[in-house]
């Protein structure tokens, strides 16, 4: 029996709704989605699946699925990912979701809080960060997969993270759409997918909301959590998975927050990109926030 590999790519951009498009396309009958969600695989070497016997393992039960796809964020964000993917997938077709890069940033700070992974307490410490993480081969070393997931305002700039596969692709093979379009017309967007990758459009069911980060009460039990538990769970050691699951369940916060002057600075230093990202798509990201706001209080 053939292995069937991917048709298309949710390429991202992180936190800005992947997850939920996922999660939907995946209850599609005619749709095969994999697990792990995020192989990351042409990443190197931030990859989860890092062997390509297993990557293609991945896709067995793929053959009957009229569209296969892989929903790996880091693709987006990754310098080299464009290249990659179309000298192994040269008819592949693209689904991206965008957001306030601002808004954005601070969810992924929250995840990566979440996650063990972030050890500065507030948003603007672990922004201020960014530059030395991304100069320190240590880290690019130290943290393979997340690497890109500490870039809170460089991940965010997707007009030049487009334009690189746009070097690549035709613009047709891209649908690009927002977080506020498919929370207002959720019907109308995942229908639009669903024809895009090649399936038939059906009925949808209510949105369900999936991947939110809620924060941590204690950065530094969350730290031990990641660094300590989660290591002695996965090698069976008595009571270590019963403890994790109790940590992560008491430690859940309240999200983080920003000041305003932080937001407004980085809807700034976005501006520009954002005007890239607006004429290489015609997806105009702040527009549409502001379009979802009147909607709210009109």
């Amino acid at each position: 029996m053939a292995i069937k590999l991917p048709t298309f790519f949710i390429l991202g951009a992180g936190r800005c709704g992947t997850t939920t498009l996922h999660v939907s396309l995946r209850d599609h009958p005619e749709v095969f989605l994999p697990t792990p969600k995020e192989p990351s695989f042409f990443c190197e070497p931030f990859q989860v699946t890092r062997n390509p016997i297993r990557y293609a393992a991945l896709f067995d039960g793929a053959d009957r699925a009229t569209a296969v796809g892989d929903s790996s964020h880091a693709h987006l964000t990754h310098p080299e990912a464009a290249r990659t993917i179309k000298a192994f997938f040269p008819e592949a077709r693209f689904v991206l979701i965008f957001r306030n890069p601002a808004d954005r940033a601070l969810a992924m700070y929250s995840y990566m809080l979440e996650n063990g992974y972030e050890h500065h307490a507030t948003f603007e410490r672990g922004l201020a960060a960014e530059d030395k993480r991304y100069h320190s081969k240590h880290c690019r070393d130290h943290f393979r997969h997340s690497f890109w997931n500490f870039m809170y305002s460089r991940s965010g700039l997707f007009g030049e993270q487009v334009a690189r596969y746009l070097e690549h692709y035709p613009r047709d093979r891209f649908y690009v759409t927002t977080l506020y379009d498919l929370q207002r017309d959720p019907d109308r967007v995942l229908g639009d997918v669903e024809e895009f990758i090649g399936v038939a459009r059906r009925p949808q069911q209510p949105l369900e909301r999936h991947g939110s980060s809620k924060g941590v009460k204690s950065v530094q039990l969350q730290l031990l959590e990641r660094r300590v538990i989660r290591k002695l769970a996965r090698r069976h050691v008595p009571l270590m998975e019963s403890s994790r699951v109790a940590i992560n369940r008491w430690n859940r916060g309240r999200r983080p927050q920003m000041a305003a002057g932080t937001r407004e600075m980085l809807v700034e230093r976005h501006r520009p990109d954002l005007a890239l990202l607006a004429e290489l798509t015609g997806v105009d990201v702040l527009a549409a926030e502001q379009a979802a706001r009147d909607a709210e209080t009109g």
